[in-house]
């Protein structure tokens, strides 16, 4: 199965944890982990990932998913909250928060152009 590349955004420990998760696949390669959407805007121009994943505490880090899409609208971004028991594809697919079933979600994501 073809790897995927993802960029991470969260300032937290669950970010970097999820990060080295995420890092431990085979079928996924984290190009970044950075702090903030702004951030996270020069890591998708330099990396071009297949996804974005925003990993948020707190409901303070919604703001960042509409400027990632705002940004790239054909992007897709996950919405990862370490209060819930799912993550979101902005598409509004959910999934089980197990990073298991996080990694298939990416590995199934369509190819970007």
């Amino acid at each position: 199965m073809e790897r995927r590349t993802v960029v991470i955004v969260g300032d937290s420990l669950f970010a970097d944890s999820l990060s080295q998760v995420l890092a431990q696949s085979n079928r996924v390669t984290v190009a970044a982990c950075v702090p903030t959407p702004g951030a996270a805007r020069a890591a998708i121009a330099a990396h071009q990932p297949d996804a974005v994943i925003v990993a948020v505490t707190d409901r303070a880090g919604d703001d960042g998913c509409g400027q990632l899409i705002a940004a790239q609208p054909d992007l897709p971004v996950i919405y990862a909250d370490l209060n819930a028991d799912s993550v979101r594809v902005i598409t509004s697919q959910r999934i089980s928060a197990r990073a298991a079933d996080l990694i298939t979600a990416i590995a199934e994501l369509p190819k970007r152009r």
